[in-house]
């Protein structure tokens, strides 16, 4: 059963995941900067933490993949900017 404070999760984790994606889309973002990861693993974990409070397993999963693949993005950017660094 949702608790006032998880519902309030929940909402900000899809403005959150909403808002990469506007921003993404209007041009103020690429899909491959530092802020659209940021964006989308705060959103989805907030997500996570909402759908576990109702028992939403099933996108439960793929809130969880998605935290997954903004983590990997986060590596990915961190790794390129160490590269540049050392040249």
């Amino acid at each position: 059963m949702p608790t006032a404070v998880s519902t309030v999760f929940g909402i900000a984790g899809a403005f959150c995941i909403l808002l990469g994606f506007y921003r993404t889309s209007i041009g103020k973002w690429t899909g491959r900067s530092l802020w659209y990861e940021l964006d989308n693993l705060l959103g989805a974990s907030l997500l996570i933490v909402y759908q576990l409070s109702i028992g939403a397993y099933v996108t439960l999963v793929l809130n969880v993949v998605w935290v997954v693949v903004a983590f990997v993005g986060i590596t990915s950017i961190a790794q390129r900017r160490r590269g540049l660094r050392k040249k």
